[in-house]
Parts: structure tokens; C-alpha cells; sequence
């Protein structure tokens, strides 16, 4: 009896991420408004209403494709922050951040407001919270870097937000205004960012030992709390229709 069940949510478990998988393909060719369920279920070879075992509407469908990326998102940003040369740091943090975004496309539209590919999910209040996909604990971070004197304090934490928020916007919107002769690489583009940023941020004089290690420590433990909660958000809207 229990195999059976855990047989069956197995199954249940692949057939919903295969669902997804359809959805994620084609909103990225057609957009979310010209993609119907219909769609979805022929292209993941199921029957129409198998969907709704899973969800209740296409918007939630959609939102849960939406919390699926923020949680690759931040498993991949992870990896690399740990994994990469140097300490983590804003900076590291920064510039993986800015790389794995422009590498999954459906959370770079909701970021710019791409309503060729989100369309009328942007203006839905779940697609906004998906779409701020670090907004919340990154401010909790930031909280973290101001009470632990690692970050300037002249500037208040609104304005700080307000600062790295523009700052993270404006690199993704810029490159399609910038001259042909003037374009740099990805990698040039992220280092640019994080350069601004913590250049904007620094609370002044050389960074000792202890407080890199502080540093590290924070970014580390925000990673993990980030990812943490983005899996329970996820699992949680996979749970609700079942």
C-alpha cells in the first residue's frame, strides 16, 4: 500500500514538472497570453483536465512555473557563490546573480516587464511576488550588512534598496540603447554591476580579514534562507491542489 502511493506521487511528481516543462516552452515562443491549456496539455501529452489535478487555472499553473525558476534560480547562484574562486561576497553574490539571470529568460521578463512573453500575468499580484523573486530576503540581507557595519550607514536602508533595485534594473534595460560599438560581454556586464553597487555601498577604509569572513558567512547563510523559503513557496503551490 505504501509503495503504491509513493509509486503513484512519483508519477503524479513527474507528470506535473513534464507539465511545466510544456508550459515553460511555450510561453517563451507564443507568450503567457497567446498560450492556452489546451496547448500546454498537447504539447506535455496529457488530457486538458489531468492539468487541473494539478492546478485549478492557468494562472496558477503559470505561477508555479514562475516559483520553479526562482528555486533553479537561486540553487544555481548558490553553487557558484560557494563554488567560485574567492570568498562569498555582495560582490561574488552580485555578479553570479546578474549571470543566472540572463540565462533564464521567463524570470529576465518578469524582472523587465516583458509583456511579449508574460502578458497579463505581470499585472497579477502572485506573478508580482514570484517576480521579486529576492526582493524580501535580499532587503533582510542588506538589514544583515547595515547592523553588522559592512556596508555604509549614512544611507538608509529605503534608500539602499532603492539604489541596488535601480541599479540591478537598469543593467538588464540599458544594453538595446547602447551603440553596437560600445557593447561588452555578459561577464563585462555583471562585473560592471556589481562594481556600482558595492562601490555605492562601501563603508569606507580596506576590508579586513574578519569582516570578508563576516561577509562570507552572511551571504552564505542569506543564500541558503533564500532558497529555503523559495522551495517551501513552490512545494506549497504544488500542495494546494492536491
Amino acid at each position: 500500500m505504501v509503495e503504491g502511493a509513493r509509486g503513484r506521487s512519483g508519477q503524479r511528481q513527474q507528470r506535473g514538472q513534464r507539465i511545466l516543462d510544456a508550459a515553460a516552452e511555450l510561453v517563451l515562443r507564443w507568450g503567457y497570453d497567446k498560450t492556452t491549456l489546451d496547448d500546454v496539455a498537447r504539447s506535455a501529452g496529457v488530457a486538458k483536465g489531468t492539468i487541473y489535478l494539478h492546478w485549478k487555472n492557468r494562472e496558477r499553473l503559470f505561477i508555479a512555473l514562475l516559483r520553479r525558476e526562482r528555486v533553479a534560480l537561486l540553487a544555481e547562484v548558490r553553487r557558484r557563490v560557494v563554488e567560485g574562486p574567492g570568498s562569498p561576497s555582495l560582490r561574488s553574490l552580485l555578479v553570479q546573480m546578474t549571470l543566472v539571470y540572463l540565462r533564464r529568460p521567463l524570470l529576465l521578463a518578469v524582472v523587465t516587464r516583458d509583456r511579449d512573453v508574460i502578458g497579463k500575468l505581470a499585472s497579477a499580484e502572485r506573478a508580482a511576488q514570484a517576480g521579486s523573486a529576492l526582493r524580501s530576503d535580499f532587503v533582510r540581507y542588506l538589514g544583515v550588512l547595515r547592523a553588522q557595519g559592512l556596508v555604509r550607514l549614512d544611507l538608509g536602508l529605503a534608500e539602499q534598496v532603492q539604489l541596488v533595485s535601480a541599479t540591478f534594473l537598469g543593467f538588464f534595460l540599458a544594453p538595446p540603447m547602447v551603440p553596437e560599438e560600445f557593447a561588452v560581454s555578459e561577464e563585462v556586464r555583471a562585473e560592471l554591476l556589481a562594481e556600482v553597487v558595492c562601490r555605492s555601498l562601501a563603508a569606507g577604509g580596506e576590508v579586513t580579514a574578519a569582516q570578508a569572513d563576516r561577509l562570507a558567512v552572511v551571504t552564505v547563510r542569506y543564500l541558503d534562507e533564500a532558497l529555503e523559503n523559495a522551495e517551501t513557496k513552490y512545494r506549497d503551490l504544488l500542495g494546494s491542489e492536491e
